[in-house]
């Protein structure tokens, strides 16, 4: 089965293929068969890693030569797959997860014109976050990461006679941009210092090679990189306002594909991040950051949508922060129980904009439990496992993340971490009782979906609910931890202040107390929060415009585009079109005097040969 790992991203793509040349004589099967590629897939992906746990510990891992890609001179690259702990277990999230969309988005969408062109683009994107994952050098990754990039463009521009889509496709697409090209000149460095960008080679004997200096230049411009394309401070502007996407997109988007590309590609490379130690720093202050600037801006905005996309920055945050402690296994369970809580709001969302005509303010339900119970308790499901309420997944993964920041001894990072455990809690329960909770603020006759699109939802369900439990718990030498281990080594824990048990008690006991304090808020009917703007515009204003960062970068980068863009435009009509113009019209000039010199009559060409003879016989009586 190892050889056969080609397949699983061959099988998408060539689902994309026959929705964009076959699509309109499919139909609706369209879907079913996109959905059906990616479910076998998924199939093959299990079939795989089965293989995989056959072999010793030491020997997992298996490269496939597909074809020699580019050789010139002393630079060759093949394109080659690799099957290993890590990227099987990324292709188990991508195809699993990405099925379970597929399959919802064939009742989302079934009333889209263009359908077998949405389906075309989800297959692609699926196969090039395939390819990213399953490569087995740096330059096959980056085709998968910039092809999913592309996806993103199209997917999230989907509705592009939408001015609000088109704009935020193209926003999408700058912004990350920003850190593709710095990763790419980080690959370039890998090769120059490296002369090989085989991960068996840089991630192997070369990285014990590599300088400091040159260690901590790559690792910065991968990250870079990383921080653009998983919605992290500074390059995360693009995240929010890429909900203007159809809502399996939003999906897709942040749970088995593009945002957790940033995770895997630090894990991948935390060869090199440690061999440079500052970048390792980097990456934990980032993630911590993200996670506590993304939890205060979720809990100030009204469109439920961009609550959760928020919350994905926010989780992502806390991935980056256990990988920047080394934690790399505690960071694949957060990012694989995210898959299925996350994607499982999201399309419970999709549910309930599909039952109020397409409505997604939350201060426009209310009250929703009772009309839509059973996406209701999907929904509860989901932001119960996020906030960590135990047994849930989301429980065994952040949690143990924030914990062992204090087991590792770093007490600072311990206390903001958990401060973002707690915010964390509060703003996703805050959608839960404003959407399901408290008193209907929506005229509308509100329905359940349909019940074809309940299936992927009780799916998603059971992993938000058995993920945490089977995979065990990562920060005790869990099930995923010791899978991992021939990749991300392993972990050597400290002693904090407090047990492990006292960390855990501490993160439930927050998580709760977030919990009911958003009922209280939010749901009791006790607290006026529709109040909270007009008692308290600032701070409302900071939230719901999450900082102001747009606003900043605007005043930084558009502002100055803009005067510099009305000078290169000055230049260009007055300089260079000016030039060119002038030349025209003096050719225009020329020619007119022409006709004064061909008249036609011959006393006129007589004339002027009797001027010119004498002209040439003065010129050399002068000269001679």
């Amino acid at each position: 089965m190892l050889d056969l790992v080609w397949l699983i991203p061959a099988l998408p793509l060539a689902g994309a293929a026959a929705n964009l040349f076959l699509g309109r004589r499919l139909g609706k099967a369209a879907g079913w068969l996109a959905t059906a590629l990616v479910g076998l897939a998924f199939a093959l992906a299990v079939g795989v890693l089965l293989d995989l746990l056959t072999l010793p510990g030491e020997e997992r891992a298996h490269a496939v030569r597909l074809f020699g890609w580019i050789a010139s001179g002393a630079f060759s690259v093949d394109a080659t797959l690799r099957v290993d702990p890590l990227s099987i277990t990324m292709t188990l999230v991508v195809t699993g997860v990405g099925a379970l969309i597929h399959w919802y988005a064939v009742g989302y969408m079934a009333h889209d014109p263009r359908v077998e062109r949405f389906f075309a683009e989800l297959n692609l994107f699926v196969f090039f976050m395939l390819m990213l994952v399953l490569a087995d050098n740096f330059l096959v990754l980056y085709l998968g990461w910039e092809g999913v990039g592309l996806c993103s463009y199209l997917l999230i521009g989907f509705w592009c006679q939408r001015p609000a889509a088109a704009s935020a496709a193209k926003k999408a697409f700058v912004t990350t941009r920003i850190g593709d090209a710095a990763m790419l000149l980080g690959i370039v460095l890998l090769w120059i210092h490296a002369g090989s960008l085989d991960f068996d080679v840089v991630l192997g004997e070369s990285a014990g090679g590599l300088t400091r200096g040159a260690a901590t230049a790559i690792s910065l411009l991968l990250l870079a990189g990383a921080v653009g394309k998983s919605a992290q401070v500074p390059l995360h502007v693009w995240l929010p306002d890429a909900m203007e996407g159809p809502t399996p997109v939003s999906a897709l988007i942040h749970a088995a594909t593009m945002v957790t590309a940033g995770v895997y590609l630090v894990v991948r490379a935390h060869v090199l991040f440690e061999a440079s130690g500052v970048a390792l720093t980097v990456v934990l202050v980032v993630g911590l950051v993200s996670a506590l600037y993304a939890a205060l801006a979720s809990i100030g905005q009204w469109d439920i949508k961009r609550a959760l996309a928020y919350s994905t920055m926010s989780q992502i945050g806390f991935m980056f922060f256990a990988a920047g402690m080394r934690f790399y296994a505690g960071a694949m369970l957060l990012l694989v129980s995210h898959a299925f809580y996350k994607a499982l709001m999201f399309l419970t969302s999709g549910n309930v904009m599909h039952g109020l005509d397409e409505e997604t303010d939350l201060r426009r339900m209310g009250g929703l439990r009772e009309r839509m119970p059973v996406s209701a308790t999907w929904f509860a499901i989901g932001a119960l496992s996020l906030a960590g309420i135990p047994p849930l997944a989301g429980f065994f993964a952040k949690d143990h993340i924030v914990a062992f920041a204090s087991e590792s001894g770093r007490e600072v990072a311990w206390v903001l971490a958990s401060i973002g455990a707690f915010l964390s809690a509060l703003y996703i329960a805050r959608p839960l009782f404003l959407a399901f909770f408290g008193a209907r603020r929506n005229p509308a006759a509100a329905h359940e979906a349909p019940w074809g699109m309940h299936g992927p939802l009780a799916v998603l369900a059971a992993g938000s609910v058995l993920a945490g439990a089977v995979l065990g718990l990562a920060a005790e030498g869990g099930l995923l931890d010791r899978f991992l281990e021939p990749v991300t080594g392993v972990v050597e824990v400290g002693h904090g202040a407090l047990s492990g048990a006292a960390l855990i008690a501490i993160s439930v006991a927050l998580a709760v107390l977030a919990v009911a304090t958003a009922w209280w808020v939010w749901a009791s009917g006790r607290v006026d929060w529709e109040a909270f703007p007009q008692r308290q515009p600032e701070l409302a204003g900071w939230l719901a415009n999450a900082f102001y960062v747009n606003a900043l970068y605007a005043w930084l980068v558009r502002a100055p585009g803009a005067g510099v863009g009305r000078v290169l435009t000055t230049v260009d009509d007055r300089v260079i079109d000016g030039a060119v113009n002038e030349v025209a019209q003096d050719v225009g000039r020329a020619s007119r005097l022409a006709p004064l010199v061909q008249s036609g009559f011959v006393r006129s060409y007589g004339l002027a040969f009797l001027l010119g003879a004498a002209a040439l016989l003065l010129f050399l009586g002068m000269r001679f």
